[in-house]
């Protein structure tokens, strides 16, 4: 306790005041009933002074800041690609740069790698004196992370041969059957538990073998790309196509957020393709998109099973990804599209247009003061 003042009548056992005594109670038990003025010694830190038990450790939420009006054209860095690309000039037109793209335009749609801008999130906020450098915050054992997103995507466009827009080589000026192909952009985070600075190079799964925290067995969507005797660059889709079916299985995709894109083509009509892309448009007028933006938000929880430090998180986009089945496996699984089918060469080409993009996260812990 702190600044009690007692009239002092023991141990004399002279004449005793009732009034005295009362107001010696009183005094005692306003001083001691809480944490106030009278009462801010070490032991007034005691948890069980505390009538509350605090159990976030830290939150923040971020979002790009990018917003055009109704019927405005994104900026180029704003558009996303999927993964095969008409302008690479040979028949290999799988673009492995294109697998993964850091969702990171700014509030101006130009691309950005610093923290703070995009949907790069620094952990903790920035240090002191620094507008670059992430405070981190070290996640404990049995820490609980909530990871949180919004992406508004726009539309879908297909790239343009001869200004007559087409999405993929089976449909061209010698084609004659229509189809309807029915694919979607994957928006998930990545965490960098590696450096301050957040370098594109250091975000991973949060069960990486060297700076992940959860036991658990992730997928990203771009895993399922692995060409077989390809590399970096250009890959050739009659090796990589089909082979990078990937099952389910047991893998968590909890931190999947999906953005349909769907397709349509009645096939060659006097040299013009009539390809319809059903994909929120920015003005709904479009002959190639239709509709109002549409918000594709997701979430995930995951428990902390090794102690890290937790630097920045950030949204990531693959190129288009479909569904299968793996009749082998007896599985539901996905493929990133890099073929429209056996041996084609090139898959579905055009770009993702994304506005707004946003990321929040939280950290729980058990206990706390």
């Amino acid at each position: 306790m702190g600044n009690v003042n007692l009239q002092k009548f023991y141990p004399s056992n002279g004449t005793v005041d009732a009034t005295e005594v009362n107001a010696n109670y009183n005094a005692i038990a306003g001083s001691s009933s809480g944490i106030n003025e009278e009462n801010v010694s070490s032991e007034g830190l005691i948890k069980d002074h505390f009538n509350f038990r605090p159990t976030i450790r830290y939150a923040d939420y971020q979002s790009n800041g990018y917003y055009v009006s109704t019927g405005s054209t994104l900026a180029n860095d704003a558009q996303y690609r999927s993964l095969t690309d008409n302008n690479i000039a040979t028949g290999n037109k799988t673009n492995d740069a294109d697998k993964r793209h850091e969702l990171n335009h700014s509030s101006s749609g130009v691309s950005s790698t610093q923290q703070g801008i995009g949907t790069k999130i620094p952990v903790g906020g920035y240090q002191q004196g620094s507008n670059q450098r992430a405070e981190g915050i070290q996640l404990e054992v049995g820490d609980v992370l909530h990871v949180f997103w919004n992406v508004t995507a726009y539309r879908f466009e297909p790239d343009r041969a001869s200004f007559t827009p087409y999405v993929c080589e089976l449909i061209n000026s010698g084609a004659t059957a229509g189809s309807i192909l029915n694919y979607a952009f994957i928006a998930y985070p990545r965490f960098n538990c590696v450096d301050d600075l957040g370098s594109n190079s250091n975000f991973h799964r949060a069960d990486d073998s060297t700076d992940g925290f959860s036991n658990d067995t992730f997928r990203d969507p771009a895993d399922g790309v692995a060409p077989l005797g390809g590399g970096g660059g250009v890959s050739d889709p009659n090796s990589t196509g089909l082979n990078n079916l990937t099952p389910f299985v047991d893998n968590r995709t909890d931190h999947w957020t999906w953005i349909p894109v769907m397709m349509g083509s009645g096939g060659d009509r006097s040299g013009s393709e009539t390809v319809a892309v059903m994909m929120d448009a920015e003005n709904g007028a479009s002959d190639t998109a239709i509709g109002e933006s549409k918000q594709c938000a997701g979430q995930t929880y995951i428990k902390v099973d090794t102690q890290q430090t937790l630097y920045s998180i950030q949204l990531y986009l693959t190129g288009l990804m479909g569904l299968h089945y793996d009749t082998s496996a007896e599985k539901n699984g996905t493929f990133i599209e890099d073929q429209a089918s056996g041996n084609a060469q090139g898959g579905i080409d055009g770009t993702l247009h994304v506005e707004r993009a946003s990321i929040g996260y939280v950290v729980y812990r058990k206990e706390a003061v």
